[in-house]
């Protein structure tokens, strides 16, 4: 059990470290390359720290016993989890993880399989690696020992604001590629109802041209002789104003739609630089380190700006 600030403090730092090499070496067995796992920069997973930390703090008593010492690591480990992702979420508007395909799982923050995992790998470390570990911090010398801790601490502190940084410009890029995507699709679809409306108006008024004709027939049938000349006349005038209805409309119509064309185009082309624009290391660390992190407003936008850069990578 530690028993100042100083002994919890390592504690903390050496279980987020030895967390961070976990995950390393779990994501280099699966996709052979090395991956910066952790959610900050440096070499340090600050929820293995304080899960382990927890752990050791509130079930050293059940040492000798291997099944509550399970159990109450089971319920912790997978409270901080739960937790931390739904404090992320709500921080940064980001699924940093997400077991929903998983079965029985509690809003995508934590499920049976995993939980198990932490239970297991828990009781392990404080039945056999926690004794040498904190032995070793019992022995550094107080002196140099703060000495480096105040530096880890305040490395820890940087790389945490860094780290912050970084998700709200991800974020605040992601939002401007979504708002250019959705200010195309409503010009895309201006552009179709524009082109409906022209048609629309082409039939509108030829069917009123086809019907004055044929009132204006009916009525030369009716009085050849005497009207055929006025009534001619009168169909030529309505046929030249709708005709010149028509081309206005048209012309109207055409300039609009060059219009809309040539804004699409230009949202097109910044939505295309903003997609491909190199981003900081900080940003495309967080998309390889997470991959299966969902965006909770941005969700569309997110995996194409995650499939952008992974093809460019293997590029």
């Amino acid at each position: 059990m530690p028993v100042s600030i100083y002994e919890v403090v390592w504690i903390f730092l050496v279980y987020a470290f030895l967390g961070w090499s976990l995950e390393v070496a779990f994501a280099a067995f699966h996709s052979g390359e090395f991956v910066n796992r952790g959610f900050l920069n440096g070499p340090i997973c600050p929820i293995y720290g304080c899960g382990v930390l927890l752990v050791v703090v509130a079930l050293t008593p059940l040492q000798q016993n291997v099944f509550l010492l399970f159990l109450g690591s089971f319920v912790l480990t997978s409270a901080i989890e739960f937790i931390t992702g739904f404090l992320l979420e709500k921080l940064f508007h980001n699924k940093w993880w997400d077991y929903s395909e998983r079965k029985f799982n509690i809003c995508g923050y934590i499920c049976p399989l995993f939980s198990v995992l932490w239970g297991l790998g828990c009781t392990l470390v404080l039945k056999v690696f926690h004794p040498i570990i904190y032995k070793g911090i019992r022995l550094l010398p107080k002196l140099p020992g703060a000495i480096i801790l105040a530096v880890f601490c305040i490395v820890f502190a940087v790389d945490l604001s860094i780290t912050v940084a970084s998700i709200l410009k991800f974020n605040e890029r992601l939002r401007l590629l979504d708002e250019i995507a959705g200010k195309i699709k409503v010009i895309s679809d201006e552009i179709g109802e524009n082109i409906y409306g022209g048609v629309s108006v082409a039939v509108e008024k030829g069917g009123e041209l086809k019907e004055n004709i044929d009132i204006k027939a009916t009525e030369l049938k009716e009085s050849v002789d005497i009207k055929a000349a006025e009534l001619k006349e009168s169909v030529d005038i309505r046929a030249a104003e709708l005709k010149e209805s028509v081309d206005t409309k048209a012309a109207e119509w055409k300039n609009n739609r060059q219009e809309k064309k040539t804004e699409r185009a230009r949202l097109q082309q910044e939505y295309n630089r903003l997609l491909k624009e190199n981003v900081s290391f900080g940003m495309r660390r967080l998309m390889r380190a997470f991959p299966r992190m969902k965006s909770i407003a941005y969700q569309e936008t997110l995996l194409k700006w995650k499939g952008y850069w992974m093809e460019k990578r293997r590029k």
